[in-house]
């Protein structure tokens, strides 16, 4: 079973900002990256750690003023990341999750759709040329 580990740390948040994947959709942005090398090997056992993936998610006061709404935005986008992982999240890669303002609006379902929508096209870039391309697609 694929485990789900929490990025924290404000560097590693731009660190995947900078160089990453992306994929919009109304409701949310995913950015991904490989997960650094430091992380796949356990100090303790020296061997390779096996099934996990690092997950973070933002959510800004563009999408809200109150804390209650951006609180649920979180929790929603928490529980639907757990639920879909273990079908299209990859092994040993870093997933940011950006809520948009659309979010505060949004039925758990809409948000559901969408984040499932991203993730299982991020890794398929056969499926998009350019974040352009990604962009517009996503305005319409």
């Amino acid at each position: 079973m694929l485990k789900i580990l929490p990025i924290k740390k404000s560097q590693e948040f731009q660190k995947i900002g900078k160089k990453n994947d992306k994929f919009y959709s109304h409701t949310v942005i995913l950015l991904t990256n490989p997960v650094p090398q430091n992380y796949l090997q356990d100090p303790n056992k020296n061997q390779l750690v096996k099934d996990f993936c690092r997950v973070g998610y933002t959510v800004a006061k563009t999408v809200s003023k109150s804390a209650v709404v951006r609180n649920l935005a979180k929790r929603r986008l928490r529980e639907i990341f757990k639920k879909i992982a273990p079908l299209y999240a990859k092994n040993h890669y870093d997933y940011v999750i950006i809520a948009r303002k659309e979010i505060s609006n949004a039925d758990f379902q809409k948000i559901f759709g969408d984040l499932k929508f991203c993730l299982s096209k991020i890794h398929n870039p056969k499926n998009f040329s350019s974040s352009k391309n990604v962009t517009e697609r996503a305005k319409k």
